[in-house]
């Protein structure tokens, strides 16, 4: 059944706050106390929508994905035909999120990694709504791979799509250790790396 206008606002406030707060504390440090004061709702609101804090969770990563996805779209993929030139800009662009954040205070890694590293030991659902997100970047990147290759930007010997899983555990790594260290060089450093294998083999 279709959501009123009113009660699909009051959704989207939820997951906006609970994304929010998911992202600075994590998963765990965030009681539902916090997201439902925080939405500025009440319980049966939250629980009108909402069965349980995994149910939360996996809404979060869908609005997540979906916001990131438009963001890729308008930001990167509508910007540039050179497939190799598209693959640099979007690790460019997530490289400026990182930087972004490290300027606000507080670098956060990667919303989906996050949840990897708290929940995929003992959340299914999670564990697999994550991995229907990273495999649908590895699918990207493999595409402008596969495009770059044809058009003799990288070379022929290069397999796209087991090169597309390499790129993302890379970069996936680099954000992690940025994390941790508190600062965006591992991202700079991982960046350049792809950068000189891609353009000189």
């Amino acid at each position: 059944m279709a959501l009123s206008e009113k009660a699909q606002a009051t959704r989207e406030k939820i997951i906006a706050a609970a994304t929010e707060l998911f992202y600075r504390n994590g998963y765990h440090a965030t009681g539902l106390d916090k997201v439902i004061r925080q939405a500025g709702v009440t319980k049966g609101n939250f629980y009108y929508h909402f069965p349980s804090k995994e149910a939360l969770a996996i809404a979060t990563l869908d609005w997540q994905y979906k916001r990131w996805s438009a963001e890729i779209r308008e930001q990167v993929l509508s910007r540039c035909n050179n497939t190799l030139e598209t693959l640099l800009n979007l690790l460019d662009y997530m490289a400026g999120r990182q930087k972004k954040q490290h300027q606000e205070g507080q670098i956060l890694g990667c919303y989906f990694g996050n949840f990897a590293l708290e929940l995929s030991s003992v959340s299914p659902a999670v564990r697999d709504r994550v991995n229907t997100v990273f495999a649908s970047y590895v699918e990207l990147i493999e595409k402008l791979l596969f495009h770059a290759r044809k058009k003799g930007q990288i070379r022929e010997s290069l397999d796209p799509k087991q090169l597309a899983s390499v790129i993302l555990g890379q970069i996936e790594g680099a954000i992690l250790l940025d994390k941790a260290r508190h600062h965006p060089g591992n991202f700079d450093q991982s960046i350049e790396f792809i950068r000189q294998y891609l353009e000189t083999g």
